[in-house]
């Protein structure tokens, strides 16, 4: 995720490809870095990389190093080991670039073309599900109003706050779940020894 004045945001985890758009893992950990800049009408975007754990320059050499090995080789078959096959076959007819180019006919801007496509695809989310669809939630009262021995607020006397109210999240699995228990083992344990 690239937002306006802000340092990109990335994620290797899953990413699913659903009938109302993405989800999976990733995109619910990387939805809060789309959904402020969005909110405030700043530019930002999403971009998925199909190669996990490898970048522009390791795709870039891997295609040099089979057009060695094998001119001849279709270049879809080969992407076809690395991606699921209709992945590849998309991303080719997306870069107009035929299915039966074989490494020795594709070109220097096709590869380079390939590279992006494959290292930066762009993701275009248009909105978020909303509310009933979140996992988590952002925001809530800030930590500096909590004391951290009791979970109790430093402004309202009397009033000990758990999970989610405070402004606490993390990515999703568990870390949530986690927090909730935690800071209400901390307020119980307060309460009961008052």
């Amino acid at each position: 995720v690239r937002a306006e004045g802000e340092k990109p945001v990335q994620s290797g985890r899953a990413m699913l490809w659903t009938h109302f758009g993405i989800s999976g893992p990733a995109p619910m950990d990387l939805s809060r870095s789309w959904l402020r800049p969005k909110r405030e009408n700043r530019p930002v975007t999403m971009t998925a990389n199909f190669l996990e754990n490898k970048n522009a320059s390791d795709l870039e050499a891997w295609f040099l190093g089979e057009a060695k090995k094998n001119a001849t080789a279709s270049v879809q078959k080969a992407l076809s080991k690395r991606l699921p096959a209709r992945l590849a076959g998309a991303i080719l007819d997306r870069e107009k670039i035929p299915e039966d180019r074989t490494f020795a006919h594709l070109g220097k801007e096709e590869r380079k073309r390939l590279v992006r496509a494959i290292c930066e695809w762009p993701v275009p989310v248009l909105k978020s599900r909303g509310y009933n669809f979140a996992e988590v939630t952002a925001g809530g009262v800030p930590l500096s109003e909590i004391d951290p021995k009791t979970m109790a607020s430093r402004t309202c006397p009397n009033l000990h706050l758990v999970g989610e109210i405070i402004d606490v999240d993390g990515k999703i699995g568990g870390f949530n779940f986690q927090w909730a228990w935690s800071s209400g083992w901390v307020a119980g344990a307060a309460l009961a020894g008052a």
